[in-house]
């Protein structure tokens, strides 16, 4: 095929000749059949969609393009709306796929991070050089590609027919700061507004993650990446002077979990639990030791204190790790978005679920959400309808046995007496308003009630096949029966309790659940 380079002649289009050379193509013909374009004037691209006899228009694109943003879930596809500001450099990117989009036979190839510093990604520069601006309290999960990988991902979108857009990464993750770290760059972490003076608006780039699925091109264009993201890095880190590749371990979690993080937290986490919650617990070898499950609680305190509870009971009781599916709005402040990553929390969606199940993960989630966590106190104890969550979906079609828990104790911690309805909460907190839960907001300190906590035995899936998850009945049914054995195994505990401070609850005995009736016994009870 006679195909033509244009646009930035940097290495990766260097390197993308010299791999389109050696598969026999005609390269830089001046009556091509096809273009691959880089970064260059719009001009010359608007020219190139209408040049005649051209059949085929390759746009060598980022994967900056879909923004960084706490609602990015991760490992994004190509049908996710990008998030970019509209005043965002990267903006660029988003215009040049407009216009090769025009092409009847046009592809915009979406590279994450290209490990060369000629082509000019922010994070690559920063790898090159002693010291980097970095936003503290930030630690994203980035991807690297080599020059040979990306280049290669071009010329396979060359050779197919293929249109639209496609995402190319090596595979994995790599956390900013063990990246830098690896490379001997110093870190300067600053708040955003100085990180920004000091670096531009493209520091942006280093808050959230914007991590991509490569798998639309490995499966339309045939592009399989060489080397993955943390291979890649070593590679470009051996010709750094003072660099460290052997810092690197072999892979990262997707996500940004952390064990070191974890334990590094451990004993305060014994603190909390056993001296100032004095948490009282029974049925956690209802937890499975391995294979997939998901478990479901009840959700207060506003706070995501109860979560970190869950994670830390069950990792020293079962040394299983919890990934906890959480809502964008607990990553808008700084910390607690790493703080929180690091402990295995993973952006709700069911993308990720499902990902995390194939691994055989424990999962869990809150299905009262953030309205759980912001009920009154009057109603602290009466749960909200399980039914308007995702849960019951994602463990239908997952196979994943569900494991209720019940807690008591937890609305005390910050008992919510009063609101104060704020536009500004809402909009840069993602609260749905400020509380007033003494001794919040006056002091963000918990009190030290005591907590009560009961794992109740798994609910399985007999009956239920993946192809229920698209039963809204089905759906509303099992969501109520886990609510219900949540709520008659709260209202048993609180019956029980004698104070919010201090006394014995738990006693082996709970309340008894009738069984989920299968679909077909249901159907056959409302034809009856």
């Amino acid at each position: 095929m006679k195909i033509q380079v244009c646009g930035f002649d940097g290495p990766l289009a260097k390197a993308t000749r010299a791999q389109l050379a050696g598969r026999g193509h005609s390269v830089d013909d001046p009556r091509p059949e096809c273009a691959i374009f880089f970064p260059g004037p719009l001009d010359t691209l608007e020219k190139l969609v209408s040049q005649p006899g051209l059949r085929r228009l390759v746009l060598r694109s980022h994967a900056y393009a879909y923004g960084s943003s706490p609602k990015n879930a991760g490992l994004m596809a190509e049908g996710r709306a990008s998030l970019l500001p509209p005043d965002a450099p990267e903006q660029s990117w988003l215009q040049a796929e407009d216009i090769a989009a025009r092409h009847p036979g046009w592809a915009a190839v979406r590279l994450s991070n290209v490990l060369s510093r000629e082509e000019g990604d922010l994070l690559v520069h920063q790898l090159s050089s002693k010291s980097a601006v970095s936003l503290a309290g930030h630690d994203p999960n980035v991807q690297f590609l080599s020059v040979e990988d990306a280049a290669r991902a071009l010329v396979c979108a060359a050779e197919s027919d293929a249109t639209g857009l496609f995402n190319a990464s090596g595979d994995g993750a790599i956390p900013v700061r063990k990246a830098l770290r690896a490379a001997g760059t110093h870190r300067l972490p600053f708040p955003k507004p100085i990180a920004r003076l000091l670096s531009g608006k493209s520091i942006d780039q280093l808050q959230y993650n914007w991590t991509v699925s490569s798998e639309r091109a490995r499966e339309v264009l045939g592009f399989e990446p060489a080397q993955s993201s943390v291979q890649a890095l070593a590679e470009f880190l051996k010709l750094r002077p003072g660099a460290h590749p052997g810092r690197l371990r072999e892979s990262y979690d997707d996500w940004g979990l952390d064990l070191d993080h974890f334990l590094a937290w451990r004993r305060w986490f014994a603190f909390l639990r056993n001296v100032y919650w004095r948490i009282e617990h029974e049925g956690t070898e209802n937890i499975p030791d391995a294979g997939r499950g998901l478990l479901v609680a009840n959700h207060r305190g506003f706070m995501p204190l109860d979560g970190v509870m869950h994670l830390y009971l069950i990792f020293e009781k079962r040394r299983r790790v919890t990934r906890f599916l959480i809502i964008e709005s607990l990553l808008r402040s700084p910390f607690l978005c790493n703080f929180l990553t690091r402990l295995g929390g993973v952006i709700a969606s069911q993308e990720n679920a499902a990902r995390l199940f194939a691994r055989d993960n424990l999962v869990g989630m809150f299905p009262e959400g953030i309205f759980g966590a912001f009920t009154p106190y009057k109603q602290a104890y009466r749960l909200r309808d399980f039914s308007k969550s995702a849960f019951a979906r994602i463990a239908i079609e997952n196979q994943a046995p569900v494991i209720p828990v019940a807690v008591v104790g937890h609305a005390e911690i910050f008992p919510i007496v009063g609101r104060i309805d704020s536009e500004y909460i809402r909009r840069e907190q993602g609260w749905p308003y400020l509380p007033i839960a003494p001794p919040f907001p006056l002091a963000p300190v918990p009190l030290p009630s005591k907590w009560h906590i009961r794992v109740l035995p798994p609910v399985g899936m007999d009956g239920l096949k993946p192809s229920d998850a698209e039963n809204p009945l089905i759906l509303r049914d099992f969501s109520r029966h886990i609510q219900n054995i949540v709520q008659i195994n709260v209202d048993d505990m609180v019956k029980r309790r004698k104070s919010i401070f201090f006394g014995k609850v738990l006693d082996g005995t709970a309340p008894q659940a009738p069984p989920f009736p299968c679909p077909l016994q249901q159907a056959a009870e409302r034809m009856s």
